[in-house]
């Protein structure tokens, strides 16, 4: 199986019906009516391979009968140094980095219409849609954009307070047919004041990457951080430590939630509300997590074929002589019940200080 290597692949494979998606990439595909929208899933984030499927897959909108590109929103950008990520080139345009949920505008026979980027159908596009269609008329609106904006209203607030503020941002725009995008100045400017638009603070006092890092410590938790577009086309994200701190405290990222996801089997519910930011650090717990627990149940399996287990008795004095540190398990064996709960529950993890933080 050849992979996916242009936008005309996924057409081709789109119009043949082909729905195995996961064979290609980490990337759902959700269908309404007939559209569908393509979007990458918290693993391809986790496993950090970002084939070129999975990077174009982040709201990118077809018609399932003739493979039309209806939207396409950005491809996959990533923190500076994110996974060693950086461009030399000189910055075009710095923005403040909004807070709210991404919206992809599209063209159905009935009208205009906004989606998330991975769902034509949620109550944020919902929201967009009917907002955009009370407040604006987007009359000779060039047919191949996709204009991008991020949605806010006070519903959908993530972390950044905008009180009662309604808008759409408008972040960019996009052709759908090339995929090239329009320069932020003055093309997206101009879009914005023709339809009356927001646009994202923009930032001309930042000379260089090293201006913006120098100024990170100084955001507080209302400003997420920026959004920068260099010479070469590629577009990276800043973002402020304060704001990461919240948002790692509101969505709950710790070890000990971590640990109980793990035991409960339910840590995909982390990896796929978990921020990019701290993905890396959310896996090297998981690592740890279960190099503890394989590192023990080999150390445990060992130690109980060596023990004599002809009588209780005889087992619990070699034991207590040879193997002390590991007799809950050694027990727990040999009564013929799992040991991975006991592991959980006494292994000293390490993470105690966080834990009691957390607590006051």
């Amino acid at each position: 199986m050849n992979p996916i290597a242009s936008i005309h692949d996924i057409q081709h494979l789109v119009t043949q019906g082909f729905t195995d998606w996961k064979q290609y990439g980490n990337v759902t595909a959700r269908r309404h009516g007939d559209l569908m929208i393509l979007n990458y899933i918290a693993l391809a984030q986790y496993e950090g391979r970002w084939n070129f499927f999975e990077q174009v897959s982040r709201g990118l909108i077809l018609h399932t009968q003739t493979g039309e590109i209806v939207a396409r929103g950005f491809d996959k950008f990533f923190g500076w140094l994110e996974g060693g990520r950086y461009t030399a080139a000189p910055l075009v345009v710095v923005t403040e980095k909004v807070d709210g949920s991404l919206g992809l505008l599209y063209r159905t026979p009935t009208g205009y219409r906004i989606s998330t980027r991975g769902d034509l159908t949620s109550r944020q596009g919902a929201w967009a849609t009917q907002f955009l269609n009370s407040h604006y008329d987007l009359a000779g609106l060039p047919d191949e954009l996709t204009l991008i904006f991020e949605i806010i209203y006070p519903a959908n607030r993530i972390i950044v307070n905008y009180g009662e503020r309604q808008d759409l941002v408008l972040l960019a725009a996009r052709n759908r047919f090339t995929g090239n995008y329009l320069p932020f100045t003055p093309d997206v400017t101009h879009l914005a004041a023709h339809y009356g638009f927001s646009l994202p603070i923009t930032h001309s006092e930042f000379k260089s990457v090293e201006d913006i890092l120098k100024h990170l410590p100084t955001l507080d938790a209302d400003h997420e951080g920026y959004v920068v577009e260099f010479a070469d086309d590629s577009r990276f994200k800043f973002k402020g430590a304060r704001y990461l701190e919240l948002h790692k405290l509101v969505f709950g990222l710790s070890f000990k939630n971590t640990l109980e996801a793990v035991q409960n089997g339910t840590v995909q519910a982390i990896l796929d509300a978990v921020p990019d930011e701290f993905l890396s650090e959310v896996k090297t717990w998981i690592s740890e997590i279960e190099g503890v627990l394989t590192r023990t149940q080999v150390k445990v399996q060992a130690a109980f074929d060596a023990a004599p287990k002809d009588t209780r008795k005889e087992f619990a004095l070699w034991v207590q002589a040879n193997q002390r540190d590991i007799a809950a398990y050694l027990f727990a064996m040999f009564d013929g019940r799992p040991i991975e709960p006991l592991i959980y529950r006494y292994h000293s993890w390490g993470h105690t200080d966080e834990v009691e933080n957390e607590a006051t």
